[in-house]
């Protein structure tokens, strides 16, 4: 009986591929700022110069201390964890929600493989 060399091959094509999908999205969330949850909308505080029109930087209100704002800027960030309660939520999108599927798929399908394998040629 002769053995066929493309399934010998596809549990470490499976494999690759799940590692570059995982290095993909690590690289992702690497680019978009390593937030812990999945954003579309960043909010911040920035320091901003004190007028000097200002009737209470006249009074010494500020004493000097930095004047913050709070800056709402429309910006994505992918997370590591969605922020969401509904499955089919934009912000369902995050590390964990594309590499868990990736890789459960990816050892279901190895599983799968090795055991039909061994269903076809077990060992005597």
């Amino acid at each position: 009986m002769t053995s066929n060399p493309n399934r010998d091959r596809s549990p470490i094509l499976i494999l690759a591929l799940a590692a570059i999908i995982t290095i993909g999205t690590a690289g992702l969330w690497q680019a978009t700022g390593r937030d812990y949850y999945t954003k579309f909308e960043v909010v911040e505080e920035v320091v901003v110069a004190v007028d000097p029109d200002d009737p209470l930087a006249a009074a010494g209100f500020y004493d000097d201390a930095p004047r913050k704002q709070t800056v709402r800027r429309s910006e994505f960030r992918f997370g590591l964890l969605p922020t969401t309660t509904n499955p089919l939520d934009k912000h369902m999108l995050a590390v964990l929600s594309v590499l868990g599927p990736t890789w459960l798929l990816a050892l279901s399908v190895m599983w799968w493989q090795r055991r039909r394998s061994a269903a076809v040629n077990p060992i005597r």
